[in-house]
């Protein structure tokens, strides 16, 4: 049958999904195909963040903070499941790899719509956030100083569901910029023309910046004394 003999077939579509890559005829490299399909599973990856971020901002903006703080985490480990992914790009010979970027045209990963969507979502979530604190008139640094009183609690776990999605993302583009320095190098231009070099600018760079601060603010708040 043209859509798949049995349910699961039929439900998953497997006929149309293994129909999207290149015929193993047609490759220009034999590891083609494998460049092809690891590309193609994150993006669907990121299509389910991507939604994911949407609810999480219902959830909070309904209070529903435990639920928000089980999809942050939840998101937080697709972005962990793409970036153990990347690593076994690796295995990729540059030489072969030069092969399959000529089939690419202009191609980039820069151009990765379903990156670019996280790039523009991911810190938006942080309005819903401020929301919830304006509602519930708190500040950050109160609630980092006492996170286990029955006031601060959801929110506390709601902060670390940010903060782990934060470092998610952050471990995913790092380990995106050890793939372009394992395959072409950093001193080079991508096939956009942009230095692959410019890729180490997000590595650190967090997309909750006032989370990562109100720890400083803690730490210095307790006015430590180290001898």
């Amino acid at each position: 049958m043209a859509n798949g003999e049995t349910d699961y077939e039929r439900y998953i579509r497997t006929t149309e999904l293994l129909a999207l890559q290149k015929k193993t005829t047609s490759l220009a490299n034999p590891d083609e195909l494998f460049f092809q399909c690891i590309h193609q599973s994150m993006e669907l990856w990121f299509k389910v963040a991507a939604f994911e971020i949407e609810k999480i901002a219902r959830f909070i903006d309904g209070d529903d903070f435990e639920r928000a703080s089980w999809h942050l985490r939840r998101t937080a480990m697709m972005l962990d499941h793409v970036g153990e992914g990347l690593p076994i790009l690796e295995t990729l010979a540059p030489a072969d790899y030069h092969e399959i970027r000529l089939a690419l045209g202009r191609g980039s990963g820069q151009d990765s719509p379903g990156f670019n969507v996280l790039l523009e979502e991911l810190p938006r979530l942080w309005a819903p956030f401020e929301r919830a604190l304006e509602r519930h008139q708190l500040e950050l640094l109160a609630i980092w100083k006492t996170p286990h009183a029955d006031k601060h609690q959801a929110l506390f776990r709601l902060a670390q569901g940010y903060l782990q999605l934060d470092e998610a993302f952050q471990r995913f583009r790092y380990d995106h910029l050890q793939l372009a320095r394992r395959e072409i190098g950093l001193a080079v231009k991508s096939l956009k023309g942009v230095p692959a070099r410019n890729l180490e600018q997000g590595v650190l760079k967090p997309t909750y910046p006032a989370l990562w601060t109100v720890i400083e603010e803690l730490t210095i708040s307790t006015n430590p004394v180290y001898g």
